[in-house]
């Protein structure tokens, strides 16, 4: 037998204390799990809003280009658009929320200016710029939230796993050691106490 289980009241103690950790840990991880769900349920709610929303803007710039290119010409709109010119780039950083790495992103984004005039254009161009901006600021946020889905789902498998772990096979491992241990010296015990009484028994003849 491994000396970890032999029956003595120190592994009896140890093995006690060890299975009362074990069990905190459990439902810390069961608190975890179910906080992150919750999380990850917030977040997958506010990815279909989204979708929603870029899909509206999206319908809404498509609409503003057509009604550009029957005002001005499909000519005018494709030089205004191969003549614009800024700098983007994203400044991407992690924030931790219940332990895990979330992306969070900066759009630093060069102010765009001008490059056509007002004579020959109409409004549905500066109406379809500014709805493609704003599709732009838009798909970043969705790209984000589509990680920070991934990543909350796959922390919450891992958890779950731990979780699983000592449910069904660590805790109920100790608890039939701790059983063993606590039978095997009670059972001692007994014997002692009768060895005892026949020792008595004999001193009092």
């Amino acid at each position: 037998m491994n000396t970890n289980y032999l029956p003595t009241k120190s592994n009896l103690i140890r093995i006690q204390t060890s299975l009362k950790i074990t069990k905190q840990g459990h439902e810390l991880l069961e608190r975890k799990r179910k906080i992150l769900t919750s999380v990850l349920e917030k977040y997958k709610r506010d990815l279909s809003l989204l979708e929603d929303e870029i899909r509206e803007i999206l319908k809404s710039g498509m609409e503003d280009i057509r009604n550009a290119n029957i005002e001005s010409g499909v000519e005018s709109i494709t030089n205004i658009a191969n003549g614009v010119k800024y700098d983007t780039y994203l400044d991407i950083k992690n924030i931790t929320i219940y332990g895990i790495e979330i992306p969070s992103a900066v759009h630093n984004k060069e102010i765009v200016r001008r490059n056509y005039g007002f004579f020959n254009t109409s409004s549905s161009i500066d109406e379809a710029i500014f709805e493609f901006n704003k599709l732009e600021e838009k798909m970043i946020e969705y790209a984000i939230l589509e990680n920070t889905i991934y990543r909350l789902k796959k922390e919450i498998v891992k958890v779950r796993k731990r979780s699983n772990a000592l449910e069904n096979i660590i805790i109920p491992r100790d608890e039939e050691i701790l059983r063993q241990i606590a039978d095997e010296l009670e059972e001692r015990d007994r014997e002692e106490f009768s060895r005892l009484k026949v020792v008595k028994k004999k001193l009092n003849n």
